[in-house]
């Protein structure tokens, strides 16, 4: 074991004291978050977490109430991400983490698991080696394609063991398997005959649910059940992708299934679905104006104590009153902040909180509800505590076609000189099926401290709002999904706060597809562009992703099939790459070769075409990027760019 991290930890404890004597710059801002998915162990004694430092990252632990934090496992950088942690016991974890491989033309990334003790001690990967050194070449290429590991049931009576599902390449599909997680052992429980991509298990750990495919069409999804291991499977709900209500089972108890699906209300809500009379029989949770996102768990995963969802934060709703009395002794704890129950233990008594606002960075505080005691652990971005940083306030108006839309204006801190406006920066988020939030955001206060305005649009499209809003947005890139922002824009004039003459658009991944459009269809109303992993060829990407079955149901309904004549059009008249002679405007373009969601060529392509075409733009190529720009000083070195370009042009 190693002791790390020291220096950081005494910033982040005396933040206060120290935090007017900095000058903030790209750095502070762009450096990754220094914690990410930190977790309590179900005996409530320890923390992990994952920690991002200069060297990449590590799975650190901490003993819970303390600040001193113990390295337990580094992978190589630039190779490797730590995408989650968690605890398979008190004594062991479970590590995923991937890295981005170049197959068939295409990038994609390979998913790794290992388990590990938590002195760092017997490291092994959960894998089936000995099994795959009979495969051929190509079977080995598809089972990396496929490796994305799930633990389905952690098997709590049984501690050296966790229900893993996995790819098979006998079975061509995902498997389960019981596995010796201090062994690497793995035992196969059954052949997957229908498709299945997805298993779910119940609170015995029994495998009784799996959604899948269908063998004769793609765009239909069966679920699959059976009462227990011994029981025949049967065909429990079959739907037709983009049609009828949506059907997203988490949990089985008994005969009843906890499923996330719009139902009734058209909005996504936390049901209780009857498995022996095919229906829904009790709605356990909804909101009257916003989708749940997603479920609560105990800290065993299985059983389901509450929904999550999302206002400007995140909202839990618990179902017992004790659980609602311990969340609103976290919020009453915490009333300066918007806080929220991170992580706990079994008991419920340690608890792990998160807690930030717009203008103040996240950070975690440790309860111990036990002993009434409780302090500070650390903070996401200590260098940017105790700092004035920007309000971001949420804004609502009404599109020309009627449509309510919504979004968040941050205004910079600092006043301009001679009363003038502050320029604006345009920053749409990625997605498109995604969502701006309150939250504090490093690039809106980078933008606001370098004396920007920042404007955020929930657009038609976005996710978290309805099944009419997120669907208003199907088939609507480059037309009324861009038109939002136009229309956003005009309503932020009329309010005199900005200057939103002087103003630049900034985006990435689908941001960065708004971003180029805007270069040709308002080439005289902003003085920069900057597309970070963005989308110039609207065809060649719908293309990329029809290649894969399983997308095309996806790519039809949202994007439009790029095999239709009418389509390819539509595709070609809104893609950027296809009106360069109509572009104005500076161009900045950052994208990382090792980008597994929007090809590193969309943006090479572009570069190569509008310097044929004598556009002023500027690239930057990171050789180990990802879609994401997880790593630090790729991060940081984008931070660096995009400010240095802001400053130039407005």
């Amino acid at each position: 074991m190693k002791k790390i991290i020291i220096t950081i930890l005494l910033l982040s404890v005396t933040f206060l004291s120290h935090a007017e004597k900095q000058t903030l710059t790209y750095k502070e801002f762009g450096h990754l978050p220094i914690i990410q998915e930190p977790t309590v162990s179900p005996d409530g004694k320890h923390i992990a977490g994952i920690f991002n430092s200069e060297d990449g990252p590590s799975v650190v632990m901490s003993d819970f109430g303390s600040n001193s934090i113990i390295k337990l496992v580094s992978l190589k950088k630039s190779k490797d991400r730590i995408d989650s942690v968690m605890w398979a016991n008190n004594e062991r974890l479970l590590v995923s983490s991937s890295y981005s491989k170049k197959q068939w033309g295409d990038r994609f990334r390979v998913n790794r698991l290992f388990s590990v003790n938590i002195d760092g001690s017997n490291l092994i990967e959960l894998n089936r080696a000995a099994n795959l050194r009979s495969l051929t070449g190509a079977e080995i290429a598809m089972y990396d394609l496929n490796s994305s590991q799930q633990v389905v049931s952690l098997l709590k009576a049984e501690k050296e063991f966790v229900l893993l599902q996995m790819y098979s390449p006998k079975d061509k599909g995902q498997s389960v398997y019981k596995v010796n997680i201090y062994e690497n052992k793995f035992e196969k429980l059954f052949v997957n005959k229908y498709d299945v991509y997805s298993w779910v298990a119940n609170k015995a750990g029994d495998v009784v649910l799996g959604v899948g495919s269908d063998d004769y069409d793609s765009t239909i999804t069966n679920i699959w059940y059976r009462k227990d291991n011994n029981d025949e499977w049967k065909l429990l709900h079959s739907k037709k992708a983009f049609e009828g209500e949506t059907f997203s089972p988490i949990l089985v108890s008994d005969d009843k299934a906890i499923v996330i699906s719009d139902h009734k209300i058209h909005r996504d809500a936390l049901w209780q679905y009857d498995i022996k009379s095919g229906a829904y029989d009790k709605l356990l949770y909804a909101n009257d104006n916003y989708d749940v996102e997603g479920a609560i768990f105990n800290a065993d995963r299985n059983e389901v104590i509450g929904a999550i969802y999302f206002e400007h934060y995140r909202k839990n709703h618990f179902f017992t009153d004790a659980d609602t009395e311990i969340y609103n002794i976290v919020k009453n704890s915490f009333k300066q902040y918007q806080a929220s129950i991170y992580s706990m233990s079994k008991d419920k008594k340690k608890i792990l909180v998160a807690a930030q606002r717009d203008n103040s960075p996240p950070k975690f505080f440790w309860l111990d509800l036990a002993n009434k005691s409780g302090g500070f652990w650390i903070s996401q971005y200590p260098y940017l505590e105790g700092k004035p940083l920007a309000s971001v306030q949420p804004f609502q108006f009404e599109a020309s076609d009627g449509m309510s839309l919504h979004g968040y204006l941050t205004l910079p801190t600092t006043p301009m000189s001679n009363n003038k406006k502050p320029p604006l920066i345009i920053h749409p988020h990625g997605g498109p099926q995604s969502r701006d939030y309150q939250y504090f955001s490093p690039f809106v206060q980078y933008f606001a401290s370098k004396g920007y305005a920042v404007l955020q649009v929930n657009f038609r499209g976005s996710t978290g709002f309805s099944n009419a809003y997120q669907t208003a947005g199907y088939q609507q890139w480059g037309k009324r999904m861009q038109d939002d922002i136009y229309e956003a824009i005009d309503w932020l004039a009329e309010t005199e706060l900005v200057d939103t003459n002087n103003s630049c658009i900034v985006g990435a991944s689908y941001g960065g597809y708004v971003a180029l459009t805007a270069a040709f269809q308002r080439p005289k109303q902003f003085k920069c562009i900057a597309s970070i992993a963005g989308i110039g060829d609207l065809l060649e990407l719908a293309k990329d992703k029809y290649r894969y079955e399983s997308k095309r149901p996806f790519i039809d309904k949202t994007i439009g099939n790029p095999t239709d004549d009418k389509t390819i059009a539509s595709l070609k008249a809104t893609s950027a790459i296809n009106y360069l002679k109509q572009i104005k405007a500076p161009i900045l373009l950052i994208h990382g070769k090792h980008d597994t969601q929007v090809r590193f060529s969309q943006s090479d392509d572009f570069y190569d075409a509008a310097k044929d075409a004598d556009l002023d733009i500027d690239f930057v190529e990171f050789a180990n990027g990802t879609h994401y720009l997880d790593e630090n000083e790729n991060r940081i070195e984008a931070f660096k760019v995009v400010g240095e370009f802001l400053d130039k042009h407005l």
